[in-house]
């Protein structure tokens, strides 16, 4: 079993409810969706993985097989290291390769951040997954053309994970343009699920040309008080490993 994978690495979770926590990041390549605010080069394949090393790397051939990622997996852990992150790109896209994974008794919990947009292969990696952080995503993040059946297929995925017992938490990415409206049914779709989710609104970072401005503190305020009207645990957090100039 092997799989084409951007990087792999040792670092601390910058986003959602375990940031600053430690990690050991899988970066997977390939992803269906065309965010406006990405950050990760994931429509170009890559040939080779980067393995990093307190910044210093070296290079694989991809794809790499299970086992390897396994021992350099084993080699980047540290005493504080808590997860693996499958993150990427769309680990989703590479659920046989994760189930593999999940399977292979490492005993080192698989934290899963996913764009939600899979819902019948998060059905099939549900079993091997502890924590799944779920994107939801908004219009304005022009992710893709039918962004009714995106929400639909992420909302899906959010249920399939939760009640599976997975430690489960929504994010939204917040824009300068999103408002009450934009949000709407993805607030009321996660709290249709529960309302005990938690749900995580990251303030956008402008990593690239397409994103020229940020949401207001104002704006933020008032979008957290009123997703708050319909889910109890509602936190802002920005992306943090990038204030500190991590990977």
């Amino acid at each position: 079993m092997n799989a084409q994978i951007r990087e792999i690495f040792n670092s601390i979770q910058g986003e959602g409810i375990y940031v600053g926590t430690r990690q050991v990041f899988v970066r997977f390549q390939k992803c269906q969706l065309n965010c406006i605010y990405c950050d990760t080069y994931h429509k170009i394949s890559s040939k080779t993985c980067r393995i990093y090393f307190n910044r210093d790397f070296y290079t694989l051939e991809n794809p790499l097989d299970l086992h390897r990622v396994i021992k350099i997996i084993d080699k980047l852990w540290t005493p504080s290291t808590q997860n693996i992150s499958l993150t990427g790109g769309e680990p989703l896209i590479h659920a046989d390769f994760i189930t593999e994974l999940g399977r292979m008794e490492i005993k080192k919990p698989l934290y899963l951040e996913t764009n939600s947009g899979y819902p019948d292969l998060a059905n099939k990696i549900k079993d091997v997954i502890d924590i799944a952080a779920c994107d939801i995503k908004l219009p304005e993040h022009k992710s893709t053309k039918n962004y009714n059946n995106l929400l639909k297929n992420e909302l899906e995925t959010l249920r399939i994970f939760y009640n599976s017992n997975v430690k489960t938490f929504a994010k939204i990415i917040i824009l300068s343009e999103t408002n009450k409206e934009s949000i709407i049914p993805a607030i009321e779709g996660i709290a249709n699920i529960s309302k005990l989710i938690p749900l995580v609104l990251q303030p956008v970072s402008i990593v690239n040309g397409r994103i020229k401005n940020k949401p207001t503190a104002k704006q933020i305020m008032e979008l957290m008080d009123f997703a708050s009207e319909y889910i109890e645990e509602v936190r802002v957090i920005p992306q943090t490993h990038k204030q500190l100039n991590m990977l």
